[in-house]
C-alpha cells in the first residue's frame, strides 16, 4: 500500500471514490487541478455491496465517465466489468486515489480544509485542501428494521449470491427492486422465500413485477402483505398483520432489502445544513453546500430519495463543482 503524501495543499479533496468522485478528478485534472480521492476501501468501494453477478440496468453509454469506452460482453455491464472499468478509468488518466483510509472529520480552518483520516490500523493521515467534495453514496448505513434479533448473525441487509441460501428457510423483507430481484433469485437457487412487506404491492421494475406476482400466485414464493416484522429469532421470525395477529414462520436467514439512509454525518461536522426530514443537504445549484468551498456529488444530494440520482446523471457532477470551483478560485475555465 503506498503511503499517502499529506504536505501540499490540494485545490480538491474528494471523499469517496465511486463514478462521481472519480468523474471529479477526471474534471480536476483536465483543468489543471491538484486533486485526490480519499475512500475507506478500495477504488469504487460502495460498489462491492452490490449483488455479485449483478447487469446493470443501465447501459453501457449510460455508465461511461467522461467520455472513456466502457466494454462489456454486452450492452448491461456487469458489476465485476463496472469495478475493472472504474480501476482502468483511475490508471489510464492518471488519477490519484488514496484507497483503505477512512475519512473522520472536515474541518473549516482559515479558509482552508483540515480533512482527518485513518487508516485501517488506526493511524491518522491529514490533508488540507482548499475546496472538499463529499461522495460517499449511500451503501453503507442501510435503514434497521429496528426488532428484537435484528443483531442476529442471520440476519443481513445485504445481498451478495444465493449460494450460501440454498435449501434454507428465507425470509426477504422488502416490496421494492432488490427485494423482488432477491426473492427471485433465492427461489431460482433453491430456498425456500418467504417476502414480508408493509404495504400490499411491489414497487419494482416493470418486467420484474408479473414474474415475481406469478410466482407468489403458483405458491412457488410465500407473501405475506401488509405486515410487520416484529421480532428475529434462531429459528422463526414473528410478523404481526394490520389487525394485530401474530404471525409465526419457521426461517433460517433474513435479508432485510429496506434500503439505505444517507450519512451526512461529515457534513453535519462541518457545519453544513441538511434537511433532517429528508436527509438531503442544502444546496447550491453547483452543488456547493451552506458551508464555502464544501461541495456535495453523487447519490449523497438526494438524501433519502437514493433512486433519483444514480451514475446516469451525476456524471455531470464533477463539470458542474470543477467549474465552480475554477470561478471561485479565479482561474479561467478551460
Amino acid at each position: 500500500m503506498r503511503h499517502p503524501r499529506t504536505a501540499e495543499i490540494l485545490d480538491i479533496g474528494v471523499v469517496g471514490s465511486g463514478p462521481a468522485g472519480l468523474g471529479i478528478l477526471h474534471e480536476a485534472k483536465q483543468h489543471g487541478l491538484r486533486a485526490i480521492a480519499i475512500d475507506k476501501g478500495p477504488v469504487a468501494a460502495a460498489l462491492l455491496q452490490h449483488p455479485t453477478y449483478m447487469h446493470w440496468f443501465s447501459t453501457t453509454d449510460k455508465l461511461e465517465l467522461a467520455g472513456f469506452p466502457l466494454l462489456a460482453e454486452d450492452k448491461n455491464p456487469t458489476r465485476r466489468e463496472y469495478l475493472k472499468y472504474c480501476q482502468a478509468f483511475v490508471r489510464y488518466f492518471g488519477l490519484e486515489v488514496v484507497t483503505y483510509h477512512e475519512v473522520t472529520r472536515i474541518i473549516p480552518l482559515d479558509g482552508l480544509f483540515r480533512v482527518e483520516a485513518k487508516d485501517m490500523y488506526g493511524r491518522g493521515r491529514v490533508w488540507r485542501a482548499r475546496q472538499v467534495v463529499v461522495a460517499t453514496g449511500f451503501y453503507d448505513t442501510p435503514r434497521p428494521l429496528g426488532v428484537p434479533g435484528e443483531d442476529l448473525p442471520k440476519v443481513s441487509h445485504c445481498f451478495t449470491e444465493p449460494h450460501f441460501y440454498a435449501d434454507q428457510d428465507m425470509l426477504v423483507v422488502g416490496a421494492g427492486s432488490s427485494a423482488a430481484e432477491v426473492a427471485l433469485e433465492l427461489y431460482r437457487y433453491g430456498a425456500r422465500v418467504t417476502v414480508a412487506m408493509r404495504g400490499d404491492r411491489f414497487e419494482t421494475k416493470y418486467w420484474i413485477e408479473p414474474d415475481i406476482e406469478n410466482r407468489i400466485r403458483e405458491g412457488a414464493i410465500v407473501c405475506y402483505r401488509s405486515v410487520e416484522v416484529v421480532a428475529i429469532r434462531p429459528d422463526e421470525v414473528v410478523l404481526r398483520d394490520a389487525s394485530g395477529k401474530e404471525i409465526v414462520i419457521a426461517n433460517d436467514f433474513v435479508l432485510a432489502m429496506t434500503g439505505y439512509e444517507p450519512d451526512t454525518s461529515l457534513l453535519d461536522a462541518a457545519g453544513a445544513v441538511v434537511d433532517p426530514a429528508t436527509g438531503k443537504p442544502v444546496l447550491t445549484e453547483c452543488l456547493e453546500s451552506t458551508v464555502p468551498g464544501l461541495y456535495v456529488a453523487g447519490t449523497l444530494c438526494a438524501g433519502c430519495e437514493s433512486n433519483v440520482v444514480f451514475v446516469e446523471n451525476s456524471r455531470e457532477h464533477g463539470r458542474l463543482i470543477v467549474g465552480n470551483v475554477l470561478e471561485r478560485m479565479g482561474w479561467p475555465d478551460t
